[in-house]
């Protein structure tokens, strides 16, 4: 293998994955953004259990001014809605439209058939050495960060 950076391998593996995605099935005007995909999955996963703003900041690391954003987009995208809660009107419930949610199922089932092929001919102790290289780059990023700053 060509002795290529790290950081530019990851690069052109998610360039790779998105362009398979495109090309089978999912229009990229109507992708939402990986931030966004995993939003919309986390409060999916929630299966009708309220979910908050700081719900979605813990759970999915984002920082808050950061993930105001997207929720903003997302809101002006009618991808989302924000409900004042009945018992606390600072802070806000996070609700995904009906399209959202027609939207996000047809995008999952063509990220699932990606992964899919993604995975081909990738044995399990490989995939479980890969995962955990990923997860110890993310650590080790983080530990990076809190020496920083």
């Amino acid at each position: 293998m060509e002795n290529k950076k790290v950081i530019f391998q990851i690069k052109d593996l998610n360039h790779t994955i998105m362009r398979y995605s495109c090309e089978n099935g999912v229009k990229k005007e109507t992708l939402p953004t990986p931030a966004q995909m995993q939003i919309i999955h986390y409060i999916c996963s929630k299966k009708g259990n309220k979910v908050y703003q700081r719900d979605i900041g813990f759970a999915l690391n984002l920082r808050r001014a950061t993930l105001s954003e997207i929720l903003k987009t997302m809101e002006r995208n009618k991808l989302i809605s924000r409900v004042p809660d009945k018992t606390d009107t600072r802070i806000k419930q996070i609700i995904l439209s009906e399209n959202t949610k027609e939207k996000f199922n047809a995008v999952k089932q063509t990220l699932d058939e990606t992964e899919k092929a993604l995975l081909k001919n990738i044995n399990k102790k490989d995939l479980e050495i890969f995962l955990k290289v990923i997860s110890q780059m993310q650590e080790n990023l983080k530990e990076e960060r809190m020496d920083i700053c």
